[in-house]
């Protein structure tokens, strides 16, 4: 017996490690859960839970340009942060989804924190939990009592709504919670590219606000990338292998200068029919340049100036007087100097002014020679 009892304890261990290794935790990194390759996927991390008003507002903290009073209204609609008064999230709501927060504020939230917002594959693999063909994260069973859905009244506020704390109901099998309802969440990927409506980008997992069939793992939603609402959340990803997307300020400046340029082909329009006097031109421009930049219009004078600066022999004595090529030219320096702006939203306007100057210098023949807006 003697000689067994070495033998049996080993076997006893050796089995009691099998359960810890099977029944510990996931792999986590700094509040994220792995989840694991598969289906085409690479591993990534996932946050555990959507990202809350609380660090949300740490965000907007060390990232003044994102407050509610001081973000473009072009790039996060008007209803961006609609509950919170001034910079503090609503009173008892520091571990509730933040809301009322567009796409490129999400995103400028995830690069802060060195992530990204999940690819719709990544989303939903991560909602199921393992679970394949199950209409929720934890099977087919109905809601009750799994999710915060279906809570919408007559008299439900969309600047306040009726979410829950992170972490009420339990969690899928990757440790993941509110996969379901609560709050959607913003993905990564456009609706279409060509869409003649605007730029729309995907949600999933539904909210307080819809039924049942609402939450469901594989229904999907869509909303403009520069609006928020209060039923619309997010959370993050860390992928391990998988390059990253483009970089917020310069999806931002491409998209600030397309509106620009949009606007003021109407602008120029109008006045052609005779809609708008010749007149009221300079104004109308000059307030489309304030609402998409937060510039006034008068600052194209210093983009022209460091053109001239930098431009090669000869370009610095062309005529701006032929509006087709002025504005040209001026849609293009506003997206470069967008791209700084930015990227560099801590410095002063001359640091930015010298910033954009050493871009222009490395970028001057694609200011010079582009094709248009």
């Amino acid at each position: 017996m003697r000689t067994l009892t070495p033998i049996l304890y080993g076997l006893v261990l050796g089995t009691m490690l099998i359960l810890v290794m099977k029944f510990s935790p996931p792999d986590t990194s700094d509040g994220m859960v792995l989840i694991p390759a598969g289906d085409g996927i690479d591993a990534f991390y996932m946050d555990v839970y959507e990202v809350t008003n609380a660090e949300y507002k740490r965000f907007i903290d060390e990232n003044p340009q994102w407050q509610k009073a001081e973000a473009l209204t072009s790039l996060v609609g008007d209803t961006y942060l609609s509950g919170w008064k001034g910079n503090m999230y609503p009173k008892g709501k520091a571990n509730h989804p933040v809301v009322n927060v567009s796409w490129f504020a999400a995103k400028a939230y995830a690069e802060w924190v060195g992530k990204g917002l999940p690819t719709e594959a990544q989303w939903e693999k991560a909602a199921r939990g393992t679970l394949v063909e199950r209409k929720y994260p934890w099977g087919n069973a109905k809601p009750h009592k799994r999710a915060n859905y279906n809570r919408y009244t007559p008299r439900t506020s969309f600047r306040n709504p009726p979410t829950k704390a992170v972490g009420s109901y339990a969690p899928n099998r990757y440790g993941l919670y509110d996969m379901a309802g609560n709050v959607e969440e913003w993905c990564l990927e456009r609706l279409d590219v060509d869409d003649i409506h605007g730029r729309y980008h995907r949600m999933r997992g539904g909210s307080w606000f819809d039924d049942a069939t609402g939450i469901q793992v594989a229904r999907r939603s869509q909303h403009p990338v520069n609006d928020s609402m209060g039923t619309l959340g997010f959370r993050c990803v860390l992928s391990k292998t998988e390059p990253k997307s483009m970089e917020v300020a310069i999806d931002m400046a491409a998209w600030s200068s397309d509106k620009i340029c949009g606007q003021f082909d109407s602008a120029f329009y109008s006045v052609s029919k005779g809609y708008t006097a010749d007149a009221d031109l300079d104004a109308k421009l000059s307030e489309i340049v304030m609402y998409n930049t937060g510039y006034p219009g008068t600052f194209e004078k210093e983009l022209i100036r460091v053109l001239r600066e930098v431009s090669p022999e000869g370009i610095g004595d062309l005529s701006y007087e032929d509006p087709i090529i002025y504005y040209d030219i001026i849609l293009r320096l506003w997206r470069l100097y967008l791209e700084v702006h930015f990227e560099h939203s801590e410095k002063n306007i001359s640091e930015k002014l010298h910033l954009f100057k050493v871009r222009l210098t490395e970028n001057i023949d694609d200011i010079i020679l582009s094709d248009g807006c």
